[in-house]
């Protein structure tokens, strides 16, 4: 088969796929829609994942059995980003004390953070993730600290951006579901 004979199957595959993930993202939104009329906030839940991703990678060969499941965390990480996203944008006020004592003045250059994380492979790398899906830019990551066990890490983040935005709120939003000790250290102009 010739190259551009390959790109055309790749082409047709791309359609189906979207279809897929359009109809993924529509489940998502009535997730988000069960969780809000229940005033449930918990999006992320790393034990469901991880079973999730196990049955997933259970029968896919092992020559390309990583790739396969960095996409299907990569399409569990943006069905989050979307749901805590509806979640915000139907309710913000429950988000409120989040940004509660920041002292901040409109616009901000960028915001520091501190998190805990699991420490396992793609908990980092995913808050990276994030920051970019949502349009910023990490400026500096610190490792204060991570526990005798090695189980969690503590990082200082410095995101490049403005929280007065709508996008910078939500990414905050969904930090702080998907870490311990979440807190806004300092917001500078």
């Amino acid at each position: 088969m010739e190259l551009t004979e390959i790109r055309n199957k790749i082409d047709a595959l791309d359609e189906e796929i979207k279809a897929l993930l359009l109809q993924r993202l529509a489940c998502s939104k009535e997730v988000a829609e069960a969780k809000a009329s229940e005033g449930e906030t918990k999006i992320y839940r790393a034990d469901r994942e991880e079973a999730i991703l196990e049955r997933l990678g259970n029968d896919v060969p092992e020559a390309v059995r990583r790739e396969y499941l960095a996409i299907v965390r990569k399409i569990m990480e943006t069905s989050r980003m979307y749901q805590y996203g509806l979640l915000y944008d139907w309710n913000p006020a429950q988000y409120d004390g989040l940004f509660a004592n920041v002292p901040y003045e409109f616009p901000s250059r960028k915001v520091k953070i501190l998190l805990t994380r699991p420490n396992r492979p793609n908990a980092m790398s995913s808050i990276l993730s994030m920051v970019g899906d949502y349009g910023y830019n990490m400026e500096k990551m610190e490792l204060l600290s991570y526990t005798e066990d090695r189980q969690a890490v503590r990082f200082l983040l410095t995101v490049r951006g403005d929280l007065s935005e709508r996008h910078m709120q939500k990414l905050m939003v969904q930090l702080a579901g998907e870490s311990r000790d979440f807190c806004i250290m300092e917001v500078l102009r």
